[in-house]
């Protein structure tokens, strides 16, 4: 029993020295991760990265928004097929994952068509296709998961044709003709 009891006086020492050890660590680690953070620019969105971690998230010119448009729609389109090809059966009021995919990749879509350039972005077609995004993929998100997979792959059907509209008037508008 007396081995026990130093043992335990020593834990709350060993406590302290672990987390002072914690707090030098993360202080000489910041300046670091601040300087790699300061050197590493934003990105712009590509049509290879849509959607980078940066601060500006317009695409740079319409080239590349409709580049961007172009693979979104390509994207969606392949899931739907996918989807419609058999969902995968899941327990009884559980949701496919076939249709959590389905859903993550309408949602990224819509983040997509957010990243138009000015001056398109705001513009009449713009906010109308971004309406329409928005409203059937909340159908998807707020149903879940009782949202039937037939309903799902409709809804995704309404992101795909907002997504084809909206790169049909982005490559007529006059920023595209450039």
């Amino acid at each position: 029993m007396r081995a026990k009891l130093p043992l335990l006086a020593a834990l709350p020492a060993m406590g302290l020295a672990l987390l002072s050890f914690a707090q030098v660590q993360a202080q000489t680690t910041q300046p670091e991760t601040a300087r790699q953070n300061q050197a590493t620019p934003g990105q712009a969105p590509t049509v290879a990265d849509p959607n980078p971690h940066t601060p500006t998230p317009r695409a740079p010119d319409m080239p590349t928004y409709l580049g961007m448009l172009e693979k979104a729609e390509q994207d969606l389109r392949q899931q739907i097929a996918r989807t419609e090809g058999g969902v995968q059966p899941t327990q009884n009021g559980a949701m496919s994952p076939d249709i959590i995919h389905l859903m993550q990749v309408a949602r990224n879509s819509w983040q997509i068509a957010e990243r138009a350039p000015q001056p398109f972005a705001g513009g009449d077609a713009h906010t109308r296709a971004m309406q329409e995004m928005r409203h059937r993929v909340s159908e998807i998100d707020h149903q879940r998961p009782t949202l039937p997979p037939p309903e799902a792959i409709s809804a995704a059907r309404g992101v795909l044709q907002s997504l084809e509209s909206l790169r049909q008037a982005a490559a007529s508008s006059p920023a595209a003709r450039g």
